[in-house]
């Protein structure tokens, strides 16, 4: 019984350092890969914890090799916007101007009763109150009303040196409109940390280890 015990304790520990070790996102706001590796943890740590005849080492080895893995798949991630569609997909607008966007619900699988659901807990009753709403990568679906005030949907066009290209595409832009606010701003696109079109057309954007400034389009 005293086994089991400090086994519990030691395994409890690599486990909680591992969480802590990934991040502190919330559960309902992590990407499927994330929850996989979360499920995949906690069956390891589960089976070494009671079965005497099994190795600590052979519940600690494979947890700490999914950790060295969701690092290293983290970085590809940044620095690859083809793998990061891939892996976590990329946001949606479902609702624009009071309409659903149906090629994009259609692609989704998604329901009415599903986005009703969602827009009820954004405490809205009615599509056609919505002006925009975005189901994000996560399931999570955001919510812009009209008695928002927000003339356009504000979104990142850069992030962390990559450009967004689906963003890009739902601002009805072009890489190359994003490539010419670059360089009238005499900018790099690998020393911008985030650049945002905003509500009113403005390109604001932060370079890496800077401040957060804005230009007029």
């Amino acid at each position: 019984m005293l086994i089991v015990f400090f086994r519990a304790l030691i395994l409890y520990a690599v486990v909680f350092l591992v969480i802590r070790l990934m991040g502190k996102r919330e559960l309902s706001k992590v990407q499927p890969f994330e929850l996989a590796i979360i499920i995949l943890i906690a069956d390891l740590a589960s089976a070494p914890m009671s079965a005497r005849g099994m190795s600590i080492f052979d519940g600690i080895v494979p947890i700490i090799t999914l950790l060295i893995m969701y690092i290293v798949f983290t970085l590809i991630i940044k620095t690859n916007t083809k793998v990061q569609d891939v892996v976590c997909g990329s946001i949606s607008v479902i609702i624009e101007n009071g309409k659903i966007v149906e090629e994009e619900f259609n692609k989704l699988e998604y329901t009415i009763p599903d986005l009703m659901s969602q827009l009820r807990e954004n405490n809205v009753f009615k599509i056609q109150d919505v002006k925009y709403a975005i189901l994000e990568t996560n399931g999570n679906l955001d919510v812009i009303t009209y008695n928002d005030s927000i003339e356009s949907l504000p979104l990142n066009v850069v992030e962390d040196g990559c450009m967004v290209k689906n963003n890009i595409t739902i601002l009805k832009m072009k890489e190359e409109d994003i490539e010419r606010l670059i360089y009238k701003n005499k900018l790099k696109l690998e020393e911008i940390l985030v650049a945002t079109i905003d509500e009113k057309g403005n390109f604001i954007y932060q370079l890496k280890k800077s401040k957060l400034k804005e230009v007029k389009r």
